[in-house]
């Protein structure tokens, strides 16, 4: 009578910790550059509902009390000319906290620019009024010029600026950085306007969006764009290359 062999081949131990070795390679090597871009991905989210939300909030006070020249700005840097800005435009918001009645609106720390120098200090420096809202973001306004003529590019808008905007899209949450998580736009008397647009002349793309710089004129990008590639490569050009091949590590900071 002939056997039946029931034995079959299987993997040897050595194999199996060679096949595993191999999945904790490609792991260690992918799982780091998802979590990056679901993080960009989520703070471009963010940023493009901080945009869409003031925009709101501008045209609808704009309605009520008129163009922001007529909202008592005051003077350029002006704390009460701040305030004010603050006093028209908070109740368009589901305010969290008002910062200059909680101190603790705003984190004590020095943020960041792009290329991690030193930038400010949104809760000491007093030029700045803010208030945070309901989903975690942090508004700041500063006074440009109380009657909307600081001129910042070439278009009407640009020519009629009257404070700045600047959110930061996580809160205090890391890494408290402009170009990542903090991002700027300029209030105009004909609506906000981001940072960093092809008519913008002051902080452009191409001088202000790269990892040697401080990272104020990112914010038309990643509107408009989309993506936040200038963290990974250099090249990007409003009409050109706008997406990199290959996304390498980025210049923000590592305590994110």
């Amino acid at each position: 009578m002939k056997k039946i062999n029931l034995r079959t081949n299987a993997f040897t131990l050595a194999e199996v910790l060679i096949t595993i070795g191999i999945i904790g390679i490609v792991a260690a090597m992918t799982i780091p550059a998802l979590l990056v871009q679901n993080r960009e991905r989520e703070n471009t989210a963010k940023l493009k509902k901080a945009y869409s939300s003031m925009t709101q909030a501008i045209t609808r006070a704009t309605t009520d009390f008129g163009t922001p020249d007529y909202w008592e700005l005051t003077a350029k840097d002006s704390d009460v000319g701040a305030a004010n800005m603050v006093k028209i435009l908070s109740p368009y918001f589901n305010v969290n906290k008002m910062c200059s009645a909680d101190l603790n609106c705003w984190p004590d720390v020095t943020t960041k620019k792009l290329n991690l120098d030193a930038d400010d200090n949104f809760k000491t420096n007093t030029k700045y009024a803010a208030f945070t809202i309901n989903d975690g973001s942090h508004y700041a306004f500063n006074i440009e010029s109380p009657d909307c003529t600081a001129v910042f590019g070439e278009t009407k808008a640009l020519k009629n600026v009257c404070a700045t905007f600047t959110v930061d899209v996580n809160g205090s949450k890391n890494p408290n950085q402009f170009g990542y998580d903090i991002f700027r736009f300029y209030v105009t008397k004909y609506g906000l306007q981001p940072y960093g647009l092809e008519s913008d002349t002051s902080y452009t793309f191409k001088d202000n969006c790269s990892g040697s710089s401080n990272g104020y004129g990112c914010t038309a990008w990643v509107i408009l764009k989309s993506n936040m590639d200038y963290l990974h490569c250099s090249g990007l050009e409003w009409n050109g290359k706008d997406r990199c091949i290959v996304l390498k590590n980025s210049k923000y900071d590592s305590s994110l």
